[in-house]
């Protein structure tokens, strides 16, 4: 008898309990939803640098995002010892005005003013607007001064984010792959779409911003260094960091700016402190709105472009009730709910959702482009294992050697844990080379990796057949796709192996050992082969049986296969996109 699916009333009685479920877990956990969001973000912003790390130095993921660590707890020190200098000698500054403000105050307590029938003690109405403003910055500000000091005052949530944080971004690639497995299809292609939009706006964001924090601190360096004014580094580098938050930050750099000029003056310029500071607020009003006319919307982009209304509304609504989060995730927090909702308008209405994609794009085969929005241009190919088959001699060997001693492992089988071990002595073999290669060793020590290569069932050239279908899957891919084959082998034997199975007219481009200074799990020979066929490595897959493939790919940004033809068991080569049985099955997925 055929199961039939759920009834809609239940569907909508499992949604009402997950709502319910879920919303019980968020006043549950409140208190570390701050530390979740914080880390979050900043593993959305480590990613990036942590990419090109790997890309370009082939370090392991894991040890990448420590080295970046290392360089972000470096700036942590820096900045307080660089900064202090000038923080201090402001703070005196401040402390020896407001002595005389303080006796200025003092008189006016004193003083009444009389408006017809109307008496005012200027004291009390001193003291009635002082306890207002207090009591504004404090519903203003409680809520962010609070979310603060919890983050930094408990080491466990300073902990928290940072182990958070670090295993976010060492295993990003495997959060993308196991959310989209888990979509149901139906809803893969739009949310697909949706995350592509929803990373351009935070990238175009963060990036964007960045690059304007740069370039206004810069600016405003270089005209508070010519104006004479006193901190100049203290000031470029605050009025940067108030440009991630919109619409009010500015305004907080010109105040800091302006007070300076009038306590120090300029060490130059023949003029009165009160004149120099209305010199520095023009100055940063003029800078401020070269900002907002011209940069902002080239830097930025229009995908974060909001009316300043909108954004201020939106910043100060976000300090109440998220704080120092709200304020400066304010533009991208309003460009998402933007896009968001004009999805669902759509939807609702029976329209098209995006209106913009054109039928090609439609149809285009996306795979890992899901969120990066790149179709596969190229498919680079592994030789030992994925186009040629291996000798499992070895493997036997071991097992036999082994004897009782399977009894041992799950299923009385070893011959999984055989496999890895044999598959994790590559990438080795692979960095042992390449350090040869780069002291002129590698031709006097290639004839001992060759045995150690033998050894592990890398077959000698003349000897190698060809994966059953091989040639007619190439031919295949062939006809949608350009082709380029990455091996370790040295080129004679590769082109040997090629030209006598009829394979060599099928490649564009052929990475051998002698073209590389690095072998997988290094990703150089897949971005050369990338550049080569004149593609971008996240347009190509790279298709291999062992993690060196795997990690050569993620590495260097392409999408990866792993074939189970070579040494690679299906568990092992987990890391990769999709796992199939041999290259034959590649025009299925593809």
């Amino acid at each position: 008898m055929q199961e039939t699916g759920w009834s809609n009333t239940t569907k909508l009685v499992v949604v009402l309990i997950l709502v319910g479920i879920g919303g019980w877990v968020l006043v549950t956990f409140s208190e570390a939803l701050p530390s979740i969001i914080i880390s979050g973000l900043l593993a959305y912003l480590l990613i990036p640098p942590t990419d090109w790390l790997v890309r370009h130095t082939g370090l392991p993921r894991g040890l990448a995002v420590g080295v970046i660590y290392l360089i972000l707890l470096l700036l942590l020190i820096l900045t307080p010892i660089v900064l202090t200098p000038s923080i201090t000698s402001i703070a005196s500054s401040v402390q020896f005005d407001m002595a005389a403000v303080t006796a200025l105050a003092d008189n006016l307590s004193n003083t009444e003013i009389t408006l017809g029938p109307v008496q005012l003690q200027v004291g009390e109405v001193l003291l009635q607007s002082a306890t207002g403003l207090q009591q504004l910055l404090s519903s203003f500000g409680s809520q962010a001064i609070l979310s603060l000091l919890n983050v930094l005052s408990s080491l466990f949530w300073v902990a928290f984010v940072v182990v958070v944080t670090f295993w976010l971004v060492k295993d990003s690639y495997k959060l993308e792959k196991w959310f989209f497995e888990h979509l149901p299809k139906p809803y893969r292609k739009d949310v697909s779409y949706l995350l592509k939009e929803l990373n351009l706006i935070w990238g175009s964001f963060f990036k964007g911003t960045l690059v304007l924090a740069i370039i206004v601190g810069t600016l405003v360096g270089l005209a508070m260094w010519i104006l004479g004014i006193q901190h100049v580094l203290l000031l470029a580098i605050f009025a940067g960091f108030m440009e991630f938050i919109p619409s009010i930050g500015p305004a907080v750099g010109a105040i800091l700016a302006t007070l300076i000029a009038f306590l120090g003056g300029s060490s130059w310029l023949p003029l009165e402190n009160w004149m120099i500071a209305i010199l520095v607020l023009v100055v940063y009003t003029l800078i401020f709105q070269f900002e907002q006319v011209y940069l902002y919307p080239r830097i930025v982009g229009r995908r974060v472009n909001l009316h300043p209304g909108i954004v201020f509304v939106g910043a100060i609504l976000g300090a109440v009730e998220f704080g120092v989060l709200g304020v400066l995730l304010a533009a991208p927090v309003l460009a998402s709910a933007r896009v968001l909702g004009r999805y669902l308008v759509r939807r609702l209405a029976d329209q098209p959702p995006f209106p913009e994609q054109d039928e090609a794009t439609a149809t285009a085969i996306r795979w890992r482009g899901m969120l990066r929005g790149e179709p596969i241009a190229a498919v680079l190919f592994d030789l030992d294992g994925t186009l040629a088959e291996t000798d499992e001699t070895l493997i036997q060997r071991i097992m036999a050697w082994l004897g009782p001693l399977n009894r041992l492992f799950p299923n009385n089988n070893a011959e999984t844990y055989v496999r890895r071990w044999v598959m994790r002595l590559e990438p080795v073999v692979a960095w042992v080379l390449s350090r040869l290669d780069a002291v002129d060793l590698d031709d006097d020590a290639f004839n001992a990796v060759r045995r150690v290569r033998t050894l592990l069932g890398y077959k000698k050239s003349l000897d190698l057949q060809p994966v059953d279908g091989a040639l007619p899957t190439l031919e295949t891919l062939r006809t949608r796709y350009r082709l380029g084959l990455v091996t370790t082998r040295d080129r004679h034997s590769t082109r040997r192996f090629l030209d006598r199975y009829g394979f060599t007219p099928l490649f564009d481009v052929i990475i051998a050992r002698e073209d590389v200074h690095r072998l997988k799990p290094h990703p150089e020979p897949v971005i050369k082969a990338a550049e080569a066929l004149g593609v971008e490595p996240v347009q190509c897959v790279m298709v291999g049986d062992t993690l060196a493939d795997i990690h050569a790919a993620r590495a260097a940004g392409a999408a990866s296969v792993g074939v189970l033809t070579g040494f690679g068991t299906k568990e092992a080569l987990g890391e990769a996109d999709v796992v199939v049985d041999s290259i034959n099955d590649l025009p299925r997925w593809l």
